[in-house]
């Protein structure tokens, strides 16, 4: 099996410095924006990210089952990533562009402009994802494709949740309101998330090839219900099913941590914006040797395991965070540390784990459908997003948080503090017991392998036959 080059990794990872910085701004700072810029109460702007959520659960299966029958001559993955990069900046400079509409109309405005950013970015991820499984299909360099992509997740986390309060304060400085200061900061984390795919569309050239000579080009015939029916059939296999709990819950944590850090910064911790991104930063930094280690670490066992142990530290270290209090600058760091663990390297691994679902699906059926698989996790990641920010609008909402005042009162920084500990830690244990059922180890995708390329011979000498 042919190995795959540095500069073949570094080409399709830099994608994922767009996927993260796009994905990190709507997480990070969406909320709060609407909740304090554009002055909409916090239960409305988490109805607004669920109705984007519970639109992305239709656009994923589409994207998935198109990228898989796309036949065109540059290939079925690239022309997808390509085209839609650009309504995906589009939509972020529009979702962080304060508008002047009457207080009725303004949440269905950013409702229906989250509706074309989920649509474009969906577009976009799902076959970038797929596009990974066809680059190798060994157990261990799969995990180092997703660790090279992982790094340029965690620089796409400078742009999308680092620099933006920096940005912010820095146009804020020198005469922008407010308002306008994030405008152009949405402008700007697209169009630099936009380059960054196009990157990975040219690098990748020689992975996604283009259809044989003879046949025609164009997308699939779009039927709903063979699409669906697909996902019906992927939806029965074994492993699926608990990796999309798996999924769901720690998705779940993920976007609580990450829509409400900027409120625990800024009120619990009373940080500036300076202070606030410099956090950010030590967290990108962290990230980003944590995911070394755990790729020598889930070499030496494997990524299930190396998973499982991740969900287990995070949950019991947020949770001691609760009840011990976090107080100081020493302490704070320590439990970024630990937030860092709960979040960032679930994104190096399941990836990576749900390639190997697609042999177990080859062998099982004898399709090819990494773009149908590997868009459950999207579908997964869109709706435990709406899941995720929703709750916390609803948390904020009984807690009594007002977006308007400076300090907030006892009650509602305790929900804050709730919704950075105990809250998402439920949602790891959770996590945990879903991915212990899950049965694929290295063992076994190593015996599935084996079975597979028996499978294809016998195919191979019974066509020769007839």
């Amino acid at each position: 099996m042919e190995k795959l080059t540095f500069r073949s990794k570094i080409g399709y990872a830099s994608a994922a410095f767009g996927d993260a910085a796009a994905y990190a701004l709507i997480n990070t700072f969406l909320m709060f924006f609407l909740t304090t810029v554009a002055k909409i109460p916090p239960a409305a702007a988490g109805a607004i990210t669920i109705a984007g959520a519970l639109w992305n659960t239709l656009i994923n299966p589409i994207a998935g089952y198109l990228s898989d029958n796309a036949a065109t001559k540059w290939g079925r993955r690239r022309p997808f990533m390509f085209l839609m990069a650009v309504p995906m900046a589009a939509a972020l400079y529009m979702l962080f562009t304060a508008v002047d509409l009457i207080p009725q109309i303004r949440p269905f405005y950013y409702a229906a402009i989250l509706l074309i950013f989920w649509t474009a970015y969906t577009s976009f991820f799902v076959p970038f994802l797929a596009l990974g499984a066809e680059y190798t299909q060994d157990y261990n360099e799969r995990t180092e494709l997703r660790s090279y992509a992982s790094i340029f997740n965690m620089t796409g986390n400078l742009a999308g949740m680092v620099l933006p309060s920096i940005f912010v304060a820095f146009l804020c400085e020198r005469g922008f309101s407010q308002s306008g200061a994030w405008s152009v900061t949405g402008g700007v984390v697209g169009v630099c998330a936009m380059l960054s795919i196009w990157i990975t569309v040219k690098a990748a050239k020689s992975k996604d090839r283009p259809a044989p000579e003879g046949e025609r080009y164009g997308l699939p015939r779009f039927k709903l219900r063979q699409i669906f029916g697909e996902y019906g059939q992927v939806l029965k296999l074994k492993p699926v099913k608990y990796l999309l709990f798996t999924s769901l819950f720690a998705l779940i944590c993920n976007s609580l941590f990450a829509a409400d850090l900027v409120y625990y910064f800024t009120y619990n911790h009373g940080l500036s914006a300076g202070q606030i991104s410099g956090m950010f930063l030590y967290r990108t930094i962290v990230c980003v040797l944590l995911i070394l280690i755990v790729k020598k670490v889930s070499r030496l066992t494997d990524k299930r395991t190396t998973l499982l142990l991740v969900f287990a530290v995070g949950a019991v270290s947020v949770t001691i965070a609760r009840f011990i209090g976090v107080e100081g600058s020493l302490q704070l760091h320590i439990f970024i540390f630990f937030v860092a663990i709960s979040t960032s390297l679930y994104w190096q691994l399941m990836p990576s784990i749900i390639y190997d679902v697609c042999e177990y699906d080859e062998l099982e059926s004898g399709k090819k459908r990494q773009g149908t698989i590997v868009s459950l996790q999207g579908l997964v990641e869109a709706l435990a997003t709406g899941i995720g920010v929703q709750l916390l609008g609803v948390i904020l909402q009984i807690g009594g948080f007002d977006g308007s005042a400076e300090v907030q009162m006892e009650r509602a920084l305790q929900w804050v503090e709730n919704s950075v500990t105990i809250v998402p830690a439920c949602f790891l244990v959770l996590a945990f017991c879903a991915l212990y059922r899950y049965p694929i180890t290295k063992k076994r995708f190593e015996e599935i392998q084996r079975q597979l390329e028996e499978k294809k011979k016998k195919e191979a000498a019974a066509a020769q036959e007839d």
